[in-house]
């Protein structure tokens, strides 16, 4: 892997954790659709579990007080649960269909949350049955596609999740799912890491932390939904250049 590439993926992975302590969400939706572009569809998505891993493990201690355990816990289980079918899948999956699920991912979580929000419709943000269906939901997609985003934005629009709870409760889900999905991946094909200098991963890991600093300085200056605009063109943007590229190979 040449300077210039490795030099991107830190970049990402800087704004993706920025946008992650700011919103509580926006990892793998922004770097999804831009790593499987660049790495190809197997290696982006694994980068983005084990990336996905780190940043939650670092804002824990920050929001540890506003987590509800037990929606961590109906989310969860039923996401590792899904999970297991999910990777084979994904392993076995050829990389044209993988690109467009990616985009199609993103592009569902970006679409529900603006639509859905213009809505009246309200589910029970108590209830168990719709938190047992995002986990499922949330779990198939961090595994096709290292995007659990859409599941939780449909769930949290619909239920009115405050976003200070929000935010906390996620970030143990984002590190049990991240982690499960590599860990099953890997040990179904161990040659899908990307061949990244060791430089490169110590820079991720770097970026991770500043970018978590960074974003709760801007947390305090700018509007969320400022926040959420940006989150939109930019995952919009990658999830396009992800859905072409998975039509050509397709066509090809």
């Amino acid at each position: 892997m040449d300077i210039a590439l490795t030099a991107g993926i830190v970049g990402f992975v800087l704004l993706a954790a920025t946008v992650q302590r700011i919103a509580g969400m926006g990892f793998g939706m922004i770097m999804a659709p831009f790593m499987v572009v660049l790495l190809g569809a197997h290696e982006g998505v694994m980068l983005v579990n084990f990336i996905s891993i780190l940043a939650p493990v670092l804002v824990l201690p920050r929001v540890w007080r506003s987590i509800r355990w037990d929606k961590v816990l109906w989310i969860s289980v039923p996401a590792v649960l899904a999970m297991a079918p999910s990777a084979w899948v994904s392993v076995n999956s050829p990389a044209g269909p993988l690109y467009v699920l990616v985009a199609a991912l993103v592009l569902l979580g970006l679409a529900s949350s603006v639509v859905l929000s213009r809505v009246a419709t309200r589910v029970d943000g108590e209830g168990r049955a719709a938190q047992a269906v995002t986990g499922v939901g949330s779990g198939v997609g961090t595994v096709l596609g290292g995007v659990g985003g859409p599941a939780v934005t449909i769930y949290a629009v619909l239920s009115r999740w405050q976003v200070r709870e929000m935010v906390a409760t996620l970030q143990p889900v984002w590190i049990l799912l991240s982690l499960c999905s590599f860990l099953i991946k890997l040990s179904l094909d161990d040659g899908q890491l990307p061949d990244m200098p060791l430089w490169g991963w110590g820079g991720a890991a770097v970026a991770i932390v500043a970018g978590i600093l960074a974003g709760e300085r801007i947390q305090r200056r700018v509007r969320e939904q400022s926040v959420r605009r940006f989150v939109v063109l930019l995952a919009s943007l990658g999830s396009v250049l992800a859905l072409v590229t998975g039509v050509q190979l397709m066509l090809a």
